[in-house]
């Protein structure tokens, strides 16, 4: 009998050291992901300005090539941001095998709207901020800053495009055609991919697309999104049409920041989204 409540005894601690090993493996080597034990619904995140997406594209494709995840849920919470990132987001949502759902939360305007545009059915409250469709540079000339107290720029280039827009010296005519012809490109892309999503007809696209904004019942009369709805109206919807009821959902994303980690967050995006540094950007600013 002593024998028999060693063998226990040895068996329990072994499989209880094998179970500690297997979740300090899993944390260490961001394996946590991959042991997904029953069929689930994957929720991940975009909030804030679109700078970098190399972690959330990756973790996209990571969940489309896990068995255990039967679709996905893309909140967004989003003014845009940079145009490349944005792209390319919208690009890795497109390759996705498996159903994914945006839910817009309160905002998701320009990129934000273009990121949604990616997914296979867009959800927004009836309040939620979106639209914004269109491209925006903004710079600053602060010649006259220099001349009053005698600073003078000299620049040195290969040729005359090379330091447009210069913030010291007046933008000449061809530059101002040269710089909207690059906005004009962006813009033909955004409307190209909102159309090959969505049923809305070119011709109404173009009229609304100047920039403006639209609350989500707008939205969905303009057929810019699909439904007015909640996350948890999204998964339920997604069960449903998956036929899976009993399917788990699963977060992945950081938990709630810390009081200090929010705030320099904020000021992070405050600074991207009011300085004028000249760059390309699908992004909503108001009052700019």
């Amino acid at each position: 009998m002593k024998n028999l409540f060693r063998f226990f005894g040895k068996a329990f601690l072994f499989f209880l050291a094998f179970a500690i090993v297997v979740r300090i493996i899993s944390v260490m080597g961001g394996m946590e992901e991959d042991l997904v034990m029953q069929d689930s619904i994957a929720v991940v995140r975009l909030e804030g300005i679109i700078l970098n997406t190399r972690d959330l594209e990756s973790e996209l494709k990571k969940l489309d090539e896990n068995d255990r995840i039967k679709g996905v849920i893309l909140e967004i919470n989003s003014p845009g941001g940079a145009i490349a990132p944005t792209e390319m987001l919208y690009l890795r949502l497109q390759k996705m095998k498996k159903p994914v759902y945006a839910v817009m939360e309160s905002m998701a305007a320009s990129g934000g709207y273009y990121t949604a545009a990616g997914c296979d059915r867009i959800y927004a409250m009836d309040t939620t901020t979106t639209g914004s469709i269109g491209v925006i540079m903004e710079f600053s000339n602060i010649q006259g800053l220099l001349d009053k107290i005698g600073v003078k720029t000299i620049v040195v280039k290969s040729g005359k495009m090379k330091d447009v827009p210069s913030p010291t010296r007046p933008m000449t005519k061809e530059e101002e055609e040269y710089l909207q012809g690059s906005i004009n490109d962006f813009y033909e892309m955004f409307l190209r991919d909102i159309l090959k999503t969505r049923p809305i007809k070119e011709e109404k696209l173009r009229e609304v697309a100047d920039g403006r904004v639209f609350s989500g019942r707008q939205a969905k009369d303009l057929k810019l999104i699909d439904k007015i709805g909640t996350r948890d109206e999204a998964i339920e919807n997604m069960k449903t049409d998956l036929g899976m009821p009993d399917l788990d959902v699963r977060e992945y994303y950081e938990e709630e920041k810390g009081l200090v980690r929010q705030m320099l967050s904020q000021a992070k995006n405050f600074t991207s989204t009011h300085m004028a540094d000249g760059q390309i950007y699908y992004l909503y600013r108001p009052g700019l």
